[in-house]
């Protein structure tokens, strides 16, 4: 049995190999879940309680989305697994296994792109190998954490080949629905200065003063080798230019491209292929697509670019992620809006900020009336 303070609800590992949930409260039976062709060996809440992962007699660990039931993955190993624990900050998943006296250490993907909560088939389950204690045998596993350009543009399909669509649609207009965008992406916004002061190395590289002895053979590219060593990163040429430009040209691209986005806004008034490219960036990318508008009179740019995440305000979409993308806006033209000739910019924020404060009444109101139903529901007179 594992209890899960936060929502008063118990799980159940029966002999039917079934994990029971049970809400303390109610004393009703809320979720089956089924699937696992053996006993239950561990079974766990996740971190926030959304999960549950259990081992099992089959060598499989299996995880189940809890609101909706389903089992959304699977991981088949050659050897069985005795316990497991998650994590308190969700970010990690700690397993041991009966032929292996170390611990195995598993990162949390959804923190890096967007995980479908779809029911998934046992035809689905993959066979993996558990990581070697020098990390040999999973290289692979954290290369998601720092992956540029993420796996938005993958196109998922069932077993008969069919593509299945990882957005979920808003089930409602009064809802207010928060963004698919993993947490990463637009918390890492909101810091991305003081991440980059951080990662500064603390002294700039040196060229070595001679030449290795051994020097790499002509098989494993001596002229690569021979580029490497006469280019130092971070080193800056004559013209006071980056001795390499990939990055350089790399981020022009993504100007060019974010460019193109508010003008074709601009002439259409579709907010929604702008506001997608940026959702679709990462951390980086998106703080220069931001930084690339002009800031000239008469602040086009900078006011379509507002009324945009004004209309996703009243769609009531990526709540959150619309608030981290005005946050860095005003604090790069914060003080493009205080000119005298920047009327229609103030204008625009201005309804920005007041779409904002109705929807913090009109949530305020809800969460007050669900508080006193449910305090005049428990209340014994």
């Amino acid at each position: 049995m594992r209890h899960y303070q936060a929502s008063d609800m118990i799980a159940l590992s029966c002999d039917d190999t079934c994990i029971r949930i049970i809400d303390i409260t109610t004393r009703k039976l809320v979720r089956e879940l089924w699937g696992s062709k053996g006993s239950i060996t561990d079974f766990t809440f996740s971190n926030e309680g959304r999960w549950i992962i259990a081992a099992s007699a089959d060598s499989i660990i299996r995880v189940w989305d809890l609101p909706t039931g389903h089992l959304i993955d699977a991981m088949k190993f050659h050897s069985k697994c005795t316990a497991l624990a998650f994590s308190n900050t969700g970010e990690h998943l700690a397993t041991a296994h009966e032929d292996s006296v170390g611990v195995h250490i598993w990162t949390n993907r959804t923190l890096f792109t967007h995980v479908p909560t779809r029911q998934i088939s046992e035809n689905e389950i993959a066979e993996i190998e558990a990581p070697t204690a020098s990390g040999e045998g999973g290289e692979g596993i954290l290369f998601a954490a720092n992956d540029e350009h993420g796996e938005e543009g993958d196109v998922e399909a069932d077993l008969a080949g069919n593509p299945i669509s990882s957005a979920i649609d808003q089930l409602s207009s009064d809802i207010l629905t928060l963004s698919l965008v993993p947490k990463s992406r637009w918390q890492n916004l909101l810091h991305l200065d003081l991440i980059r002061e951080r990662n500064k190395p603390k002294e700039a590289p040196k060229a070595p003063e001679k030449a290795p002895f051994f020097l790499p053979s002509l098989e494993n590219g001596a002229a690569n080798a021979g580029s490497a060593l006469a280019t130092v990163p971070g080193e800056m040429s004559a013209t006071g230019e980056p001795a390499s430009r990939v990055r350089k040209l790399d981020s022009l691209a993504t100007q060019g491209s974010f460019t193109k986005f508010i003008l074709d806004y601009v002439h259409s008034g579709d907010h929604v292929p702008l506001l997608n490219h940026l959702a679709s960036l990462p951390p980086s990318a998106a703080d220069l697509a931001i930084r690339s508008l002009s800031s000239a009179p008469p602040y086009s740019q900078l006011t379509a670019f507002v009324q945009a995440l004004v209309q996703r305000l009243k769609e009531k979409k990526d709540f959150e992620l619309v608030n981290a993308w005005m946050a860095v806006f005003l604090r790069i033209f914060g003080d493009a809006v205080v000119e005298d000739d920047a009327d229609e910019l103030r204008e625009a924020i201005k309804n920005w900020k007041e779409e904002i404060e109705n929807e913090e009444r009109r949530l305020g109101a809800l969460v007050g009336f669900a508080l006193g139903t449910v305090g005049w529901v428990r209340n014994p007179r």
